[in-house]
């Protein structure tokens, strides 16, 4: 709750941090975060799925992901927007790998230049589980990275419990004992 609510304050103040990554095992809770962090901040969220992105034909990545952040920056109102690059990995691996294809070491390198030149009024989310396996330059470029992984299934449990009595009140349904 408390790097959510540090979000919200650095966001409302424009402090210029704006670029966030959460890490952590599948089912932490990453992308409900997100989507509770649009609604307190009354912004839209823009998912970008990168298996559009991500195309075989030489070069064609990099255009792709050209035109997004052309589209990304070109928001009339920026400071309506949480753009959440769900499942980042996809394209933000290690480019020291050896079994990764030049291609996609390219593609990193192409988000990273974008990263740099993202509107400081969008807030940009991404989340990844594979972490450890991340670039460690596009680490660099985000302003805070949140582990997801340090909470307790106790800890998540609470906050089920929590959404769901929320919902069950919103829906005029009995509230959970």
């Amino acid at each position: 709750m408390q790097d959510v609510l540090g979000i919200v304050h650095a966001v409302a103040h424009n402090a210029g941090i704006n670029k966030f990554l959460f890490q952590g095992a599948p089912g932490t809770g990453k992308t409900e975060a997100v989507k509770q962090l649009a609604r307190i901040l009354e912004r839209e969220i823009y998912m970008v799925d990168f298996s559009a992105i991500i195309d075989s034909k030489m070069g064609q990545t990099q255009k792709n992901m050209s035109e997004l952040f052309r589209e990304i920056n070109g928001f009339v109102h920026p400071e309506k927007l949480v753009i959440l690059f769900d499942e980042i990995d996809a394209i933000a691996l290690d480019r020291t790998n050896m079994n990764d294809l030049r291609e996609m070491g390219r593609a990193t390198s192409t988000l990273l230049k974008y990263l740099d030149r993202v509107d400081e009024r969008i807030v940009l989310i991404a989340t990844t589980n594979l972490f450890e396996h991340f670039d460690k330059a596009l680490i660099r470029r985000f302003d805070s990275v949140i582990d997801f992984n340090r909470y307790s299934q106790e800890d998540l449990m609470d906050i089920s419990e929590e959404y769901l009595n929320r919902f069950l009140v919103k829906f005029n349904l009995a509230k959970k004992i």
